[in-house]
This record gives structure tokens, C-alpha cells and sequence, in this order.
């Protein structure tokens, strides 16, 4: 064999090699997305009621069919074993935006990826289930959730799967040797239906597992470990929390006895779930008490909302770990600059994180502003308070906006600490001085003393830990897990 022979042997040698290893690859890649709120365009008739729906929202839902697309064709190219969807696939439960789900859903089957699914608040029994027709909207049927297991049957409620009797959750090894268990999280079950015959509609979007639905997880999470497998989770909304005090503040967005329900599916063998519902691309790491185990929780944000993320996650069975990487949708078909579109819906939501915020320190302190005027004026102060909440939120906005659209833009983009935490704290200090300034002008500085000395340091923890991307800030527990690129144990 001469040497040119040789090289072309070689050459076509290491070229098979690298299809074969990047076929393994593909074999062991799971693709995750989230809150995908598909609204179906058969849906839609163009007119003010879908531009103002649109328009008032961070999230792309005019543009939510084409960005499903983009989506299904980067998961197509991707070639992954299985796609997890982590609930909200629709915008609010439409049996139509369900149907068109499951096209897309069909496509990736045909190119041999196996999609599974899991409800999420949106889904199920929603008494906002709309079409947008012209300058007015419509109601249209939603879905039970039979109804939904049966339009999903081939995506994770099927014969290749067991079920809990008591929900939606189930269990399934669509790749050999590693185990996924979709938990139903949802409480629409307690929702009503104007149009079923209920007196009015009302609506749950909080989380919770059901007791014989946990140990019906616990069961099947110990059975496969004892069988020597891989266990994945996946639900809609958090089991932990990703920021200091989020039960608190954010109580509809994590299950409710979610200390005591995650340390229990850690001890069961669960050491990685997937997640979404808040719309932030973030990853948070909690141990047990003797910091011998610990679970990650890797949360999806919304894929019709900026930064519009999918996770890849590429399983390692020699170190028994998932490798975990981020990509973003930067453009669709029919719009070329969605990443920059979706961003300035996010600063574009500043006024209604302003509002929210002015609401909730209104509802504390609003009945007693007049006593609080009326102190500081005994003491030989000027007050000029707000004296509604509206009023509240533009003193807000005058003097913390572009702050506030700083740290929604370093939330949802996930990996906080990349931006410049000190510079934010800083600016968001300076503009808690100058709104002291507009009210009180002549007691400013003292007061603001005041609120440096005794109000922000139990404030700045929180602080911390969202901006810093920190958990359990000052605990034991504490642990800071990378957003966007990591490793989890399986």
C-alpha cells in the first residue's frame, strides 16, 4: 500500500469513526424546553384584540407558532434521543393550541425523537381558554386532564408507560437504562368553569404534589435505582427555591412543602429535575443536612420569551452525570431579529415589575401614609408622599428604572453574576436616595442614614442572592450552581 492509499484509508477511517461517535452521542442527548405557550393561529383572526394581548405581555405570543418552528426544526438538526417538554405548552389550554403542540411533536417522531410531556398551570381546565377574532376575543374549548392524556398518549401517556392513579404523572425508560418520571404538579383540578356549568371561573397557578402521588414517585424512583438506572425528573413548577425567600415572595411559583417533598426524592434517588414555569433560565444546587447528597434543579425559560432558551443535556454513564449546556433561538423565519425584539419586551415590562412592587409596599404601608406625613411634619419635615399606589409606581419609575430593567435583563438571561452586581446595587441605592430626596427633601440625608443603617441590611441578603446567583446565603447550604453550563448528577 503506498503512502497517497494509505492517507485516503486513513482518512475515511477516521471519518466513519467520528459519524459512529457522533451518532453514540446523539443517542444519549436530551433536548428540554419549556412554556412554550403555542397559541394555534387558527386561533387568531388579525385585529386589537390579539395587538393589545400581545403588545401588554414579555412574551412573543402573537409570534409563538413561528417561534414553535424554529424551535422544532433546532431539535431536528440537534438529533437528540428524547425532547422533555416541562409544561405550559400552550398559552391558556386551548384544545386547538393542544392539537397543533402535537404536529410539531409528530414531526420530531418521524425523525425518530421520542418528546415527552408533563402539564403545566396553563394546560388543564382553563376557564381563559380564547380565540382572538378581530377586536374581541372568543371563549373555545380547553381540555380535561383526560382529555390531555389522551391528546398526549404517544408523548409520555402511552402503553410504554405507567401511570399514577391519583394524576398525570408517569413513569417511562425511553433510552435504555435511564428512567424518566414526569411529575403532575398542577392544582387545576380546583379551577372552575363559567362554561362547564360552574358559577364563576376561577383559576389555580400554584404548585403542589399530591401525597399518593409523591410516594407513588418515591416507589418508582427506588425501584429503578435498585435496578441499577438512570433517574430524571421533570415537573412545571420549582421544587427549590432559586432565590433567597422565594416561598415568600414567589409562592405560586415553587410546590408547597417543597423542603421536606425535595429531600425526600433526593433520599429516593432523583438527583436531577427539570423545570419552568417562572420564565428564567437558572440552576440551583440543594443538599442534604450532612452535605452527603444533593440535588440540582435545572429551571427552562420560557421559549417564547427572551433570551428563548433550550437546554441540551448529554448523558455520561461513565461518570454518571448529565453534561448540561444552553442554546438560544436567535431569529425565525419570519423574524430575523427576535432575539432583539424579545429583549425590549423585557425592559418594555419594567412599569408592571414597578407596579407589582409599588402595589405590594402599598398594601403594607398605604393605610398609614397619612399617620407617617403626618409624623414626619411634627417633627419639622416636608413630606410630599405618594397618595395612591399609581402615584407610587411612577416615583418608582422615575428613579429606578433603568435598574430594574438591569436585573430583569440579568435574571431571565440566567448566570446574574456575569453582569455587574456592585454597579447595580449601587445604582439601585442611589435611586432609593433620590425618591427619599423628592419626598422628604429636607431630611434626605438623615433619613436615608436611617435606611442604610437598619432597613438595607435585611434587605441586601436578598439582594445578594438574586443578583449574585447565590442559595441559602449565609447557611450552611449555601451554593451557587452555574446557570448556563454545567454538570448534574445522575
Amino acid at each position: 500500500m503506498n503512502m497517497k492509499t494509505r492517507f485516503i484509508v486513513i482518512m475515511i477511517l477516521s471519518t466513519l469513526l467520528a459519524l459512529e461517535s457522533a451518532a453514540r452521542i446523539a443517542s444519549e442527548r436530551i433536548v428540554v424546553i419549556s412554556d412554550t405557550h403555542l397559541l394555534s393561529p387558527e386561533l387568531v383572526t388579525p385585529g386589537s384584540a390579539i395587538d393589545h394581548a400581545d403588545a401588554s405581555d414579555s412574551k412573543m405570543m402573537a409570534m409563538s407558532d413561528d417561534i414553535m418552528s424554529a424551535i422544532t426544526d433546532s431539535i431536528i438538526d440537534l438529533k437528540p434521543a428524547i425532547v422533555l417538554l416541562t409544561g405550559d405548552m400552550t398559552h391558556n389550554g386551548e384544545r386547538a393550541s393542544h392539537e397543533r403542540m402535537t404536529q410539531y411533536l409528530e414531526r420530531m417522531k418521524a425523525h425518530g425523537i421520542q418528546a415527552l410531556v408533563i402539564p403545566g398551570n396553563h394546560d388543564c381546565n382553563n376557564p381563559y381558554s380564547r380565540r382572538f377574532d378581530g377586536d374581541k376575543t372568543v371563549a373555545v374549548p380547553t381540555v380535561t386532564r383526560d382529555e390531555f392524556a389522551t391528546i398526549y398518549r404517544d408523548y409520555g401517556y402511552g402503553k410504554n408507560s405507567q401511570r399514577d392513579p391519583a394524576s398525570l404523572s408517569y413513569c417511562c425508560e425511553p433510552i435504555k437504562g435511564v428512567v424518566v418520571i414526569g411529575i403532575d404538579s398542577n392544582m387545576d383540578e380546583l379551577n372552575t368553569l363559567a362554561a362547564r356549568g360552574d358559577s364563576a371561573d376561577t383559576y389555580h397557578n400554584g404548585g403542589r404534589i399530591k401525597p399518593e402521588t409523591l410516594q407513588w414517585v418515591i416507589d418508582h424512583a427506588v425501584k429503578a435505582r435498585k435496578q441499577g438506572k438512570c433517574v430524571i425528573a421533570m415537573m412545571h413548577h420549582h421544587l427549590i427555591p432559586h432565590f433567597d425567600q422565594q416561598d415568600r415572595l414567589l409562592a405560586n411559583y415553587i410546590i408547597k412543602d417543597h423542603d421536606e417533598i425535595a429531600q425526600k426524592l433526593m433520599q429516593a434517588g432523583i438527583h436531577t429535575i427539570f423545570t419552568g414555569h417562572l420564565h428564567v433560565t437558572d440552576a440551583v444546587t440543594l443538599y442534604n443536612k450532612e452535605h452527603t447528597d444533593s440535588m440540582v434543579e435545572v429551571a427552562t425559560g420560557s421559549a417564547i420569551c427572551y433570551p428563548f432558551a433550550l437546554r441540551t443535556a448529554t448523558l455520561d454513564r461513565k461518570r454518571h452525570a448529565l453534561d448540561i449546556d444552553t442554546r438560544w433561538i436567535t431569529a425565525t423565519s419570519g423574524c430575523p431579529t427576535l432575539r432583539e425584539q424579545g429583549r425590549q419586551r423585557i425592559i418594555n415590562s419594567t412599569p408592571g415589575m414597578a407596579a407589582m412592587l409599588s402595589d405590594k409596599a402599598w398594601s403594607r404601608l398605604g393605610g398609614r401614609m397619612s399617620d407617617i406625613k403626618r409624623m414626619l411634619e411634627m417633627n419639622g419635615a416636608k413630606a410630599d408622599l405618594p397618595e395612591t399606589p399609581q402615584q407610587a409606581t411612577q416615583l418608582v419609575l422615575r428613579h429606578l428604572k433603568e435598574v430594574l430593567s438591569r436585573t430583569l435583563l440579568a435574571v431571565v438571561e440566567g448566570n446574574e453574576q456575569e453582569a455587574d452586581v456592585e454597579d447595580i446595587i449601587n445604582q439601585g441605592k442611589q435611586g432609593i436616595h433620590a425618591m427619599i430626596e423628592e419626598v422628604i427633601p429636607d431630611q434626605a440625608d438623615n433619613l436615608w442614614e436611617f435606611v442604610e443603617q437598619n432597613v438595607y441590611p435585611k434587605v441586601e441578603p436578598l439582594l445578594r442572592s438574586i443578583l449574585e446567583d447565590r442559595n441559602a446565603v449565609g447557611l450552611t447550604g449555601e451554593s451557587h450552581t452555574d446557570d448556563l453550563r454545567l454538570s448534574t448528577p445522575l
